[in-house]
């Protein structure tokens, strides 16, 4: 092994060991879940830690495709987390629903305050989100709530990267180790175009199909009746091909959309952030 892998492999060492450090010293903890590989590697680790004195909480809400949310569950079962789901409807709190430019900002405020007066009646110290140290350089206003409330992420404090914790999940065994990063779904939707129940329902609906397919990261992008799907490279090739693509086109059509297009750029992350 070569003198950068192995200094690569110790610093990843030390985070992890600091990250341990950060739970050990936490005494109770509550884990926001989601299914995703951030979150599930922290729910792991904490749980690892802090024995019976960590509670996981998956929230159902509109924003999460159905999906990911059942995925979600399972995983969370076959981990034999002690998981407590809860019911969270952005779409009732007015300033994430109109989709301003901080919509985030809104929906962790009021969810994670949720979180928090579950911590203080059930006499838990604290509430720990899935954010890594990648996510403190993106375009993330719901990171300022999470500062105002005091939730703990303890990810991002260990300067645990994206690849770093793929790695760690992958060496664990976690399952989701490699499953594509999965925003909510008003992402999908560009600012101040109102978030309703239909909209979300026809992104997900029309993902759910392009999956179908074999393709592992898509994200179809709302604009009025036009469709613009965005795919990474491989996705490309697979949604390319003359049948899948007329199968594409039909079912996305379906949905209400008279334009069903394909961004040559590709997949970008965040392409709707102001």
């Amino acid at each position: 092994m070569s003198n950068r892998k192995l200094s690569i492999k110790s610093k990843t060492a030390h985070k992890t060991a600091h990250l341990q450090d950060v739970l050990g010293k936490m005494n109770s903890a509550i884990v926001a879940y989601s299914g995703g590989v951030d979150s599930t590697y922290l729910a792991v680790t904490a749980r690892d830690i802090l024995k019976g004195e960590v509670l996981i909480v998956l929230a159902n809400s509109p924003v999460m495709d159905i999906e990911d949310f059942e995925n979600a569950r399972k995983l969370a079962a076959s981990l034999n987390f002690d998981l407590q789901e809860i019911e969270f409807n952005q779409l009732d709190v007015p300033d994430f629903a109109s989709n301003s430019n901080d919509r985030c900002y809104h929906c962790k405020l009021t969810m994670l305050g949720m979180l928090n007066e579950m911590a203080r009646a059930r006499r838990i110290k604290y509430v720990c989100d899935g954010s890594n140290y990648d996510d403190l350089s993106d375009y993330r206003p719901g990171l300022v709530a999470i500062s105002e409330l005091g939730v703990r992420s303890p990810l991002a404090e260990s300067f645990l990267t994206k690849k770093e914790i793929r790695s760690l999940a992958k060496a664990r065994g976690l399952p989701n180790w490699d499953k594509p990063a999965m925003p909510c779904l008003a992402t999908r939707i560009p600012h101040h175009t109102r978030i309703t129940l239909h909209l979300l329902g026809k992104v997900s609906s029309g993902e759910s199909f392009i999956r179908s397919l074999g393709v592992k990261q898509v994200r179809l992008r709302h604009h009025d009746d036009i469709a613009r799907i965005e795919v990474d490279e491989t996705g490309f090739r697979t949604l390319l091909k003359m049948d899948n693509r007329r199968a594409a086109v039909e079912a996305v059509r379906k949905l209400g959309y008279k334009h069903v297009t394909i961004d040559l750029a590709g997949y970008q992350m965040g392409s709707l952030n102001p």
